[in-house]
């Protein structure tokens, strides 16, 4: 028998959806399909792009420490950006020294 129908005729239907449209609860076929789960890096690719931002992190710190006005040059803040590049630079470099297992038997 199938399912009961919602409206008796196309007009009727035509004339529910643009009322709809005008309210802004039209939804797309894309909008209303389900997303798609990105496909996941790999974990070599993954621990790559942590090192890179770790070190674009202190890469924005150096450029910051580097631009500090003369009367900060010997503050707090500039003793605690230093750390945090150093922290950060070494953390980087201990990210790329890290062999990580191929797995399946391939080390």
């Amino acid at each position: 028998m199938g399912r009961k129908r919602k409206y008796s005729n196309a007009a009727e239907r035509l004339r529910a959806f643009r009322d709809r449209a005008k309210l802004g609860a039209v939804l797309t076929p894309s909008a209303s399909a389900p997303k798609r789960k990105a496909k996941a890096l790999s974990r070599p690719a993954r621990l790559a792009a942590v090192e890179n931002e770790l070190q674009a992190l202190a890469d924005e710190l150096q450029a910051w420490r580097d631009n500090l006005p003369d009367s900060l040059q010997d503050s707090s803040l500039a003793s605690k950006l230093d750390e945090a590049i150093e922290g950060l630079t070494d953390l980087a470099s201990a990210a790329a020294n890290i062999d990580l297992p191929r797995g399946f038997g391939r080390d």
